[in-house]
């Protein structure tokens, strides 16, 4: 099955995020994400030495505050922590596009690492417009082929302005992740995978985004949908689709 689950870990203790690293794992999570924001620049080392030995399938960042993130320290030791990070090259380092253009060097330090960003940009207030999408992933796409937009859904059909830049992505080789937040954009969340998402976000228990299932959801969701809409697995048959009343029943029996 090609819908990948990556488990986001939002804790401020280190015993604490062992514990989800490893139970992540036995839910059969493909991969994690660490939030280092959610520390203090004291317990960096121990974070690392709970995680290491797992980045190969981890996404790391360090979230601003500004796009949702718990770092409270200056802004330049957060940008100091995202150097250090990059220089462990985990599967992905999860970086604000705004923490890129206003960081100049940040661009050429991660090339030379030979770390893969994935670039990011969040909006927890609304969707802004298709035209509006397509130019800033035009911008994005300059920093790393791979890019996440995430927005915050008002209604059903913000989550169709989202779901077809994923035709914009392939075009352009774009590795594309991109979602809505919110109770209303629980179904690109779902969808996303079909699209071309390498992978969508998921919690563990406690969602620590709006809208965000357990992974535990999100794989009965899956299993579900494999069997009763095996259509969804070929993107071209339902692109152009502006009516999911169907799946989205799917999606709230499962979550009760």
């Amino acid at each position: 099955m090609g819908n990948k689950i990556c488990v986001s870990l939002g804790t401020n203790a280190v015993n604490v995020l062992k514990s989800l690293v490893s139970n992540s794992l036995k839910s059969n999570a493909d991969f994690i994400e660490v939030r280092f924001d959610y520390f203090d620049r004291a317990n960096m080392n121990e974070v690392l030495e709970v995680v290491l030995d797992h980045k190969e399938k981890a996404v790391f960042t360090c979230r601003s505050p500004s796009e949702g993130g718990k770092y409270t320290g200056m802004e330049a030791d957060r940008v100091t922590t995202l150097r250090r990070l990059a220089a462990f090259r985990p599967m992905f380092l999860d970086v604000e596009y705004n923490t890129m253009t206003a960081n100049d060097d940040l661009l050429d330090q991660f090339t030379a690492l030979n770390c893969d960003t994935l670039v990011s940009w969040h909006d927890f207030e609304q969707t802004p417009s298709a035209e509006e999408l397509h130019a800033l992933l035009n911008k994005m796409k300059e920093y790393s082929s791979n890019v996440k937009i995430v927005t915050m859904a008002k209604s059903t059909t913000d989550n169709l302005k989202l779901l077809k830049l994923y035709e914009v992505a392939k075009r352009s080789s774009i590795n594309l992740i991109t979602f809505c937040m919110g109770e209303y954009g629980v179904l690109s969340r779902v969808l996303c995978t079909f699209a071309g998402a390498s992978f969508t976000y998921a919690s563990l228990t406690d969602a620590i985004a709006p809208g965000q299932l357990t992974v535990k959801q999100m794989k009965s969701i899956y299993d579900r949908l494999e069997k009763e809409r095996p259509e969804l697995n070929d993107y071209n048959a339902w692109k152009d689709r502006q009516e999911f009343d169907d799946i989205i029943k799917i999606i709230s029996e499962v979550k009760g």
